[in-house]
């Protein structure tokens, strides 16, 4: 199969050809798994690529009003927003890898702190979860900072990696409110402040979505599930793209593959080599597809770690090795990108206001590391002019810098 068909048909599934753009949230992002959500505006900016005329508010009455969606702790530790009947699929998917190890990082946190001695960190956990549970059932949703009026041993501070480069600290409650939504006790509810803030206010998760059952299904189905999922949104993909999405361990991966046997298949990818999985049925929709427009280009902007960028270990399929330094940073985080027929061509951000550091005109700029054609190059000044008329002349400041953005003016 060649990389241009793949790559197209990628984009359909990924919902990012004007031809495959879909205006229910829900679904899109049930098609695409999940919405990368570690950073406020990530959600929004994903779903405006793929939503025609989307509006911040649909995510939002999606997420708070209606809560069709959630936000958990999933795949390689980050959070995601997922559709709510799926919560316990994500959840049994990953408990005993992270719930189990952040509980057990917690004795050492707390001798370390003087709070605690050797084996006492369990019931002084249990009595903190206790005490949050019973502010958040009294108040309803809150602030670490609120509950922590209620709950003064939150307020702690523990040194980490003392002695390290990234030595810092971190209070009991900010850490504390995340173990518990590992452990599928709480949940992030609304933020406060505009669509730009990640000051959460904390909820019980059976308050939040009481018609959610955590132990409605079991890790090994979960993670079965998972997998599955992921080659019906990502795939041709392979068996280490997968391992590396999911984060689970190479023989969870096998385990999960091996019950998804009947149903999956190899393919080959011109250029790329053999071993590449999808899904049956899936394949042969792949073998039969023909973009809407063959000949016509098509071009996307994406935000930083978009779900499609981050859904491969191996980006060779939609970016030179050469050029992976321009769109990831050194820890592996993507940039705010630009796509022009399938491929990463360049990276974009937005430019301030000279002179006036507190206010920008958010003007959308990008800049190329790939050559495109005059068509798509009107192509691109449009979909940034749309993406600057969707942003309404907020600035978002990059989370990621490489030297290829830093250099964008």
């Amino acid at each position: 199969m060649e990389i241009s068909l793949v790559n197209s048909y990628l984009a359909h599934k990924q919902h990012l050809l004007p031809a495959s753009h879909l205006s229910d949230v829900v679904q899109v992002t049930r098609d695409i798994v999940a919405l990368h959500a570690t950073g406020a505006t990530g959600p929004y900016l994903s779903l405006w690529a793929r939503v025609p005329d989307f509006q911040r508010t649909a995510l939002e009455e999606t997420l708070y009003e209606r809560r069709y969606l959630a936000r958990v702790h999933c795949m390689r530790k980050t959070v995601h927003a997922v559709p709510s009947d799926e919560v316990p699929l994500f959840f049994q998917a990953y408990v005993e890898r992270y719930a189990l190890a952040e509980i057990r990082g917690w004795e050492s946190l707390l001798v370390q702190a003087g709070i605690c001695q050797e084996g006492k960190a369990e019931p002084l956990l249990k009595n903190l979860y206790r005490q949050v549970l019973d502010v958040l059932t009294e108040k309803g949703p809150s602030t670490v900072r609120q509950i922590s009026q209620a709950v003064p041993e939150l307020k702690a501070k523990i040194r980490h990696d003392v002695g390290k480069p990234y030595e810092g600290e971190f209070s009991i409650g900010s850490r504390l409110m995340l173990t518990m939504c590992m452990l599928g006790l709480l949940i992030r509810a609304r933020p406060r402040g505009t669509w730009r803030s990640n000051l959460y206010e904390y909820a019980t998760l059976s308050d939040w979505l009481p018609d959610v059952d955590l132990d409605s299904v079991t890790p090994q189905k979960a993670r079965a599930w998972l997998v599955r999922r992921y080659l019906a949104a990502f795939g041709p993909a392979t068996f280490d793209d997968a391992q590396w999405w999911t984060g689970f361990s190479k023989g969870e991966t096998k385990k999960a593959l091996e019950a998804l046997e009947p149903t999956v298949t190899e393919v080959a990818i011109e250029g790329l080599g053999a071993g590449y999985l999808m899904l049956a049925d899936d394949a042969e929709r792949l073998r039969h597809f023909a973009p809407a427009q063959p000949d016509a280009p098509y071009v996307f902007f994406l935000p930083d770690l978009d779900p499609y960028i981050m859904g491969y270990r191996d980006r060779r399929r939609f970016l030179a090795p050469e050029q992976r330094a321009k769109p990831f940073d050194r820890a592996g985080n993507a940039v705010p990108t630009v796509w022009a027929n399938g491929r990463v061509v360049g990276a974009w951000g937005q430019r301030k206001a000279c002179g006036e550091p507190r206010r920008t005109n958010g003007s959308v700029i990008y800049g190329l590391f790939e050559p495109v054609c005059d068509g798509e190059q009107v192509l691109l000044a449009d979909e940034a002019q749309r993406l600057e008329d969707f942003l309404g002349g907020e600035f978002l400041p990059q989370r990621f810098r490489t030297p290829f953005t830093r250099a964008l003016k």
